[in-house]
């Protein structure tokens, strides 16, 4: 019936009986509001019913997970007033006697710039410090674009170093730093502390044994990357880069 008001007032009686059980007030919280984003294009609304759930339930994964989306607004409110607000767009005559050209690859749209992107993602953080899918685009970015592994280290660590966040996520943020150690030069003792720290810390799940796995065949993978890649020499990147490091609170 999109009828807002009711709705809410039917979440609210629910979430106020103190039987109800943590995660299902946090997931009815979270219907709310989507629907508040949904049915009225209403973010405000929205970003005030997920901040309810960081006030009722702080310091724990359900406060981690609304924090997530809170940073996520942005995006979401730039979606839905397109949906309403689209301005004609003119579009240019197409190319004529393509199959007679020798290439196509002007055809090929430009790579976003990564600096532009890193740029982008650090003011992101600064006001939304625990929009971990940000921080894990900008660390990848940091290794693969600047060849920073340090930098891209330091914004793993504070992931994996939030508290409350779910062992499949820190395991995840693990194994991508192992990755990226791999593949900017890292050593054998290096990357296997990195693995091995995702068996100490969660011996009894499922992730341990993946990690056990590749830690047994880790020797292995570095023969096998000696193997197909020669040596090349790096050009000389701008260490700083405009980018600075810091706490999540000076993020």
């Amino acid at each position: 019936m999109k009828d807002i008001p009711s709705a809410e007032m039917t979440i609210n009686r629910f979430c106020a009986d103190p039987k109800s059980p943590p995660k299902q007030v946090a997931a009815a919280l979270t219907q709310l509001a989507d629907w508040h984003l949904q049915l009225a294009q209403d973010t405000d609304s929205a970003r005030s019913v997920l901040e309810s759930i960081i006030a009722r339930f702080p310091d724990s994964d359900l406060a981690v997970a609304a924090g997530q989306r809170i940073g996520h607004l942005g995006g979401a409110e730039k979606i839905l007033l397109g949906k309403h607000d689209r301005q004609a767009i003119a579009v240019p005559p197409g190319e004529d006697n393509l199959g007679l050209k020798g290439s196509m690859e002007h055809l090929v749209p430009e790579a976003e710039n990564p600096g532009k992107l890193a740029a982008e993602y650090v003011k992101h953080l600064e006001l939304h410090p625990h929009d971990t899918d940000i921080r894990e685009k900008l660390a990848v970015i940091y290794a693969d674009h600047f060849h920073r592994l340090d930098l891209a280290v330091g914004e793993l660590a504070q992931m994996i170093n939030f508290p409350n966040q779910p062992p499949k996520r820190v395991a995840h943020w693990l194994t991508v730093l192992a990755n990226l150690q791999i593949r900017h030069g890292a050593d054998y003792a290096t990357v296997r502390q990195t693995l091995q720290k995702i068996v100490d810390t969660f011996p009894d799940l499922p992730v341990a044994q993946s990690a056990r796995s590749r830690i047994s065949l880790l020797a292995l993978e570095f023969k096998a990357i000696k193997e197909e890649t020669p040596g090349v020499k790096l050009g000389v990147y701008e260490q700083n880069i405009g980018l600075k490091q810091g706490s999540p609170n000076q993020r």
